[in-house]
């Protein structure tokens, strides 16, 4: 009876209970009523041999029929027929409880009811005409309800049972004429043609059919003629928003096909839906997600990461060549001749590049960069493109400390923040919701790529979905980890992991006295099941890499996956322990209390937990959150901007961070330092991180880091969470994207956006 599952829907929401004696579920039984002659006795006797189980109508005038009485199974017992005043058949006893469970609207008992009756006795009288009755029921219900869907799907089925059933017409047009304004009031066209086209499949002359497809194609007319009128006057965004807008609200129209198709020779646009939108465009944050993935598409740093490697990360440099002499201790930079930024008349020469070198290292200046400080000895100027920096001692992977923008002399001099882009694009427009990246005409690399990128911010996972299968949008950034079975099903789409997880963790604020309490950073690590938060964030089919971690580095996403060279594996995260908690978080109030002269620390105070703007840490966090209540620790979360752990704020205890600790040697420091968020660091992890400084080999690095794992795990620097390794979607008409890239943008030089045509457009 798959027809009425959907009614289950609504038992659930009603809350309504069945009989509690379900009289199907007895022995079968007829009920005989005997005339008044015979004082109109009912007999209860075994079910009656009739042919094909109907009752004769008219009953028989003459003639004896058979029985067995319930009580005495074991007797034959012949009953005239002209002493019989009525037959009721068990199948129909059952389908008139049926009726009245639904009357005295007892859905769920009346569902069982019915349910019964079709498996077992389909041929029962009356039995198609009650299931639509009790349908329509649930019509109603919904219908007051305003669950429109629910509503129609009880129609649906009542037309596939009685197609003529009076005032269906009527009904099915007014609820699928409200589901069509709210799925045009979500700009879901497709979702709202494909309604009125099961209306006229029903009732072709239906008026509500005529009324929406002259709308569609009068607005679909008008679109087009708006989109030639912007292609002819060179407004080309205009006139791809007006080609999209219309194949979304009618693509039968025509001439449409030839129209997009010269919209998209001429000006080729990708518009990228992000859970976040960057604020800030420095490149290589290891706190901030946007800024990773735009930072790419206006800078081209003097090096950048490409992902994993054998030792340490695999890394390029853009502008020209970068090489190691002198046993380590010396970097040969040989810049590209002619490299210019988006605006002036300069081109990047050495005593640019030496500039910047010198600025990393001073403590001064906004670029500043504390391990090249360290590490950096003099920088000489060989010729106009070459440069030479010295260092102090060699170090593996000195490549890490440069993912830095090189700035003309005008605005490094002036410390400005004008532009100076040397990117493939630059910005050219911003708002709440959306940010437009045009092509920079003085980018020095020939390319293919788009004239123009759009990165249109979703606040939740299922709209920007929804917003990828209309085309409104042509990749999704980021794909909520639960939502991935969901993309993977789209033929039209490929969904591809990134090159690297991010590391999850709680940042502690130092300066605020809980969470610079250890004890109270491991009452935490005991108090949350990450386990299970992890496991419903992941949903089904989690992906590869995915796990619950001990420490601030990324455990690899296999078992030789030389990521993980920071990573020690003989150390178990901590399992889920509320009971230890509680009694490690009354700990530290007491240590807290006995420093504190005026009784402030006689119970626990609230924590404030603050998390990124998008939904995976909104999701995780409120898991937090409920899981320390129950432990009667109290927690108000807070939303923050990208990348708002540096520093925390003043009112902030812990922030949820995803780190890209992709290069540990590196952003073991960022991360833990007394320079790092949380505005402090133990002395031993201090000593940890000057040993590490000095690692002269591969091998000493991977030692030290591990000896950092360690000490970070045993002073819980940071509460570690788990890692996920996050995916991204996109049309397959998007070409050139490539495979596992580090950041979204990573190869946008060789996007390909080519014309797609769904087969809906003439």
């Amino acid at each position: 009876m798959a027809a009425l599952v959907c009614c289950l829907v609504f038992l659930l929401l009603s809350g309504s209970a069945g009989a509690q004696d379900r009289l199907y579920e007895k022995e079968p039984f007829d009920r005989i009523t005997l005339d008044e002659q015979n004082e109109n006795a009912v007999l209860t006797v075994k079910p009656i041999d009739l042919p094909e189980r109907r009752v004769p109508d008219p009953l028989p005038p003459r003639g004896k029929v058979t029985v067995q009485l319930v009580e005495k199974p074991d007797t034959a017992y012949e009953v005239q027929w002209q002493s019989i005043a009525k037959i009721e058949l068990f199948e129909q006893i059952v389908l008139d409880e049926a009726r009245k469970l639904a009357e005295a609207k007892q859905y769920e008992g009346a569902y069982d009811y019915f349910e019964y009756l079709e498996a077992n006795a389909p041929a029962t009288p009356g039995l198609n005409d009650a299931i639509c009755d009790f349908l329509h029921l649930q019509f109603e219900s919904f219908e007051n309800a305003k669950l429109h869907e629910n509503a129609l799907a009880m129609l649906d089925e009542i037309h596939r049972r009685n197609p003529q059933r009076q005032l269906l017409s009527e009904e099915l047009g007014r609820t699928i004429g409200s589901l069509v304004e709210q799925y045009l009031a979500k700009e879901n066209h497709p979702a709202a043609r494909a309604l009125i086209e099961s209306l006229a499949r029903k009732f072709p002359q239906h008026a509500l059919v005529a009324q929406w497809q002259t709308r569609w194609k009068d607005e679909g007319v008008r679109l087009l003629e708006q989109a030639k009128a912007d292609l002819a006057a060179g407004r080309f965004r205009s006139a791809d928003e007006a080609v999209r807008r219309q194949i979304r609200v009618w693509p039968q129209t025509p001439n449409a096909k030839e129209t997009a198709q010269a919209v998209h020779d001429k000006y080729p646009r990708v518009v990228v839906g992000v859970a976040s939108v960057a604020r800030d465009l420095g490149p290589a944050r290891l706190a901030d997600w946007a800024a990773r993935r735009s930072s790419r598409l206006v800078y081209r740093t003097l090096t950048e990461f490409l992902g994993p490697g054998t030792d340490g990360g695999k890394y390029q440099c853009p502008v020209g060549q970068m090489e190691t002499e002198e046993l380590g201790r010396r970097l040969v930079f040989r810049l590209k001749p002619g490299l210019r930024w988006s605006s002036g008349d300069a081109v990047l020469t050495s005593y640019d590049l030496a500039r910047r070198l010198l600025a990393l290292a001073d403590p001064r200046d906004r670029a500043y960069c504390v391990e090249w400080d360290a590490l950096l000895d003099q920088v000489s100027v060989a010729d106009v493109y070459r440069v030479h920096a010295d260092l102090r001692n060699p170090h593996v992977r000195p490549e890490a400390y440069l993912q830095t923008p090189l700035l003309p002399e005008t605005i490094a001099a002036s410390g400005a923040d004008a532009p100076s882009w040397n990117g493939p694009f630059v910005l050219d427009a911003r708002s709440d919701d959306r940010i437009v990246y045009v092509a920079n005409d003085r980018y020095n690399i020939a390319s293919a790529r788009p004239k123009e990128v759009v990165e249109r911010w979703f606040d939740r996972g299922i709209k920007a979905i929804a917003a990828l299968g209309r085309r409104e949008i042509d990749v999704l950034d980021r794909v909520n980890p639960w939502e991935l079975r969901q993309l993977r099903q789209n033929k039209d789409l490929v969904v591809e992991p990134y090159a690297a997880p991010l590391v999850h963790c709680l940042i502690p604020n130092l300066r605020r006295p809980l969470p610079a309490s250890a004890t109270f950073r491991r009452a935490l690590v005991y108090g949350i099941n990450r386990k299970i938060i992890l496991e419903h964030l992941l949903g089904e089919n989690p992906p590869a890499g995915c796990r619950v971690i001990s420490g601030p580095f990324s455990a690899g996403v296999s078992l030789q996956d030389p990521l993980a060279y920071a990573y020690d594996d003989t150390i178990e995260p901590r399992g889920y322990e509320p009971r230890l908690s509680l009694v490690l978080a009354e700990v530290a109030r007491s240590e807290l209390a006995a420093k504190d002269a005026q009784g402030q620390w006689k119970k626990l105070p609230g924590l404030v937990l603050a998390h990124p703007p998008h939904e995976i840490a909104r999701v995780a966090c409120t898991w937090i959150r409920d899981q320390l209540q129950v432990l009667g620790l109290a927690v108000a979360l807070k939303e923050l901007p990208p990348d708002a752990c540096r520093p925390i704020p003043d009112d902030v205890d812990f922030v949820y961070a995803e780190l890209a600790m992709w290069e540990p040697v590196a952003d073991a420091r960022r991360l833990l330092s007394a320079e790092g968020p949380s505005g402090g660091c133990s002395r031993y992890l201090g000593l940890a991180l000057t040993q590490l400084d000095r690692a002269a080999d591969w091998l000493q690095v991977s030692t030290r880091l591990r000896q950092i794992h360690r000490i970070a795990h045993d002073g819980v620097a940071v509460v570690p969470l788990w890692q996920i390794v996050d995916h991204f979607a996109y049309h397959r008409s998007l070409a050139g994207v490539g495979s596992r890239p580090v950041v979204l943008f990573q190869n946008v030089e060789a996007w390909q956006p080519e014309f797609h045509d769904s087969g809906g457009l003439p």
